[in-house]
């Protein structure tokens, strides 16, 4: 059955890199998609021996990758697979060189490797691209990521810019019917006075005048009326703005707690099965010596696994450790 793993073999240039590494695997163990399950560093002697390195006290790494090569006859015999072929390319380094073996699951890709069992399939093959064609394809997703962004943009903009034109015709249409209502309403007025002004006595036509005098004040009055409508609608589409900035602001602070509680669950679950068992005793009084004994384990270990959990955990000390433990609940 296949499953998801992989051996890498990266060469290293000389240089004290064990801190940086493990500070790396501490981290890529937080991340739900790839899970680092044990590394090993081998040196190429000046005498042309492959030694295996030490993490200090530290015994937790090594032991599986170990069981997979071909170290002093341990592992699988030369030729016997990608491990044997791996561990052969350290008699091809430079002495003074040395050699990290890293084997991770992809967790991402369990259910993809269960069908293709299901369906009788096989892994034919995998590899990392050279850096010549990671600058590529880097390259190429950045000019797809900015050409999608810029299209989002491009609709946005025409989506508003729409949205704008059609409450300006709606407002200037409101302002025509207004208009149209007033002017009517002091046409009917004028003939109304003609009408009962009989159009011939001299007075009536003065009155009559008068009405089309006051019937041309009721236009004028019709466009600043309108003028006032279209005033009242921006004064209500301004409050509008500003209670969805509101709501939007209130929204943001949702999301930000939001984000909050899923940093400290990722926080909590990137804490292993063996941090966690320290954890346990650092309530106590028991030194690591004790805690180290009593977990079957040596005292380096115990400390070291405490000091990765307290790295995780962003604290730099043991009450600390417990304090941030509890209110992740990785403790009780």
């Amino acid at each position: 059955m296949s499953r998801p793993f992989q051996l890498l073999a990266l060469s290293l240039p000389p240089g004290d890199l064990v801190g940086r590494l493990l500070a790396v695997v501490d981290r890529l163990e937080a991340n739900s998609g790839v899970r680092v399950l044990d590394m090993m560093i081998v040196s190429k002697a000046q005498d042309g021996s492959v030694v295996r390195s030490s993490f200090g006290e530290d015994d937790d790494f090594g032991e599986l990758v170990a069981r997979l090569l071909p170290i002093g006859g341990a592992g699988p015999e030369p030729g016997g697979g990608a491990a044997a072929q791996l561990w052969g390319l350290t008699h091809a380094l430079p002495a003074g060189t040395a050699v990290s073996f890293l084997l991770v699951e992809h967790r991402w890709a369990r259910e993809i490797f269960d069908v293709i069992d299901e369906e009788d399939g096989a892994l034919l093959g995998d590899g990392f691209l050279t850096p010549e064609l990671g600058l590529l394809i880097d390259a190429e997703v950045t000019a797809m990521e900015d050409a999608a962004r810029s299209i989002a943009a491009a609709q946005a903009a025409e989506a508003d810019a729409r949205l704008r034109a059609v409450a300006a015709m709606a407002e200037a249409d409101e302002a025509v019917a207004a208009s149209t209502r007033i002017r009517s309403a002091a046409a009917a007025e004028t003939l109304r006075v003609l009408t009962e002004a009989g159009l011939l006595e001299l007075a009536a036509a003065h009155e009559a005048a008068d009405a089309l005098s006051t019937a041309g004040l009721i236009i004028a009055a019709a466009d600043e009326a309108a003028d006032r409508a279209v005033e009242e609608d921006v004064s209500r589409a301004e409050a509008a703005h500003e209670a969805a900035a509101e709501s939007v602001a209130e929204d943001l602070e949702a999301v930000r707690a939001a984000d909050e509680k899923a940093a400290d669950a990722r926080t909590a679950a990137s804490v292993t099965p063996a941090e966690i068992r320290v954890l346990r005793y650092l309530p106590t009084t028991l030194s690591f010596a004790l805690i180290a004994d009593k977990l079957g384990i040596s005292r380096g270990a115990a400390k070291s696994r405490a000091e990765r959990a307290y790295k995780k955990l962003g604290v730099h000390n043991r009450a600390d450790a417990v304090d941030r433990a509890r209110a992740l609940r990785v403790l009780p």
